[in-house]
């Protein structure tokens, strides 16, 4: 009978332990009291899903109903490419909330960082800036992703879970690269005879990867150098200077704070000024017409701009631009100083 006894107070134990809360140590790793995210990032102009490619590091957050912040979980590495990746809560309860994923802000070298939030509007993703008589950045600042699933219920989560919420993220960064191209075959251009910089209002995310602290900051290349187009006797064609940028999420509603601007070190002289999303935007209705503007900036990461300069260093408006391949002709009306 007393062996009986122990062995009924035993099992009343374990039996206590698997009904308890999620916080309890049995639980320490991931298993019957974990909850679990997983992610896509198909917004792209490839609908394809290209997370497992693309995606270094993860960082989601959830808020209870009412905005208070309940637990953050994060991770990184060779782990994210597995088939099947799932991000796992280890230290919340099942239940409705709304949750927040910045992706990249762990990714070695990231100048984007997150803020420590008690409530959902005390969360900010924020690009860490240089400061002299403006705010700027000059080296590339990594990539980042953004996702939110409003009002979900996170269930219990096992490896036989049948479902597991997903995030459909959104790549906010985008490459930029401008060439300026002399018309005139015999002269040389030099990165050194340029200032190249683009200006915006888009240092400070919010949580809905909005512009609710516009924040002013100037991008600089963080990488600049000089091209050339040769014969095949070895003679040099042409020669350009080539800048390249990494610029935070593009704004429908911001084009007149988005501007690429060229100067001439030499003179001083302002060689283009031009409202930047409006002029790739040009583009988009050439074959994404069903697209909203702000759908295709947020799908299209990869820009090519290309614009020709005459004797003077002056822009040669009738020799037109080119934009990710599409050449387009403009006249003064276009312009916008």
């Amino acid at each position: 009978m007393r062996l009986r006894a122990t062995i009924f107070s035993l099992t009343t134990v374990v039996l206590g332990l698997l009904t308890a809360s999620c916080d309890s140590a049995i639980y320490d790793s991931a298993g019957a009291c974990s909850v679990a995210v997983k992610f896509k990032y198909d917004y792209n102009m490839k609908f394809a899903d290209a997370f497992a490619n693309e995606v270094k590091s993860v960082a989601v957050y959830a808020f209870r109903r009412n905005g208070d912040f309940a637990a953050m979980a994060g991770e990184s590495g060779d782990q994210l490419a597995k088939n099947g990746y799932v991000l796992t809560f280890r230290d919340i309860e099942p239940g409705y909330y709304d949750l927040v994923a910045w992706c990249g802000t762990g990714d070695e070298g990231s100048l984007f960082s997150l803020t420590t939030p008690a409530t959902k509007d005390e969360l900010f993703c924020k690009l860490q800036k240089k400061t002299k008589a403006i705010s700027y950045i000059d080296t590339d600042p990594g990539t980042l992703y953004y996702g939110y699933l409003d009002n979900v219920y996170l269930d219990r989560y096992t490896s036989k879970s049948a479902e597991v919420k997903e995030f459909s993220l959104v790549k906010n960064t985008n490459n930029i690269r401008v060439l300026l191209q002399s018309l005139n075959q015999s002269e040389t251009l030099t990165p050194e005879e340029f200032d190249i910089y683009i200006t915006d209002n888009n240092a400070v995310l919010d949580w809905e990867n909005g512009l609710s602290l516009p924040a002013d900051i100037s991008y600089y290349p963080w990488g600049q150098k000089q091209g050339s187009v040769e014969y095949d006797g070895g003679q040099s064609l042409l020669t350009a200077v080539v800048a390249e940028f990494t610029v935070n999420r593009l704004f429908k509603k911001t084009t007149d704070k988005t501007y690429l601007v060229v100067e001439d070190k030499n003179t001083g002289d302002v060689v283009l000024r031009i409202p930047l999303v409006d002029y790739f935007l040009l583009v988009k209705s050439n074959y994404n017409k069903q697209m909203t503007d702000q759908e295709y900036l947020d799908r299209q990461d990869d820009y090519s701009i290309t614009f020709f300069l005459d004797n003077n260093h002056g822009w040669s408006i009738a020799s037109g631009i080119y934009i990710n391949g599409w050449f387009i002709v403009l006249n003064q009306g276009d312009l916008e100083n």
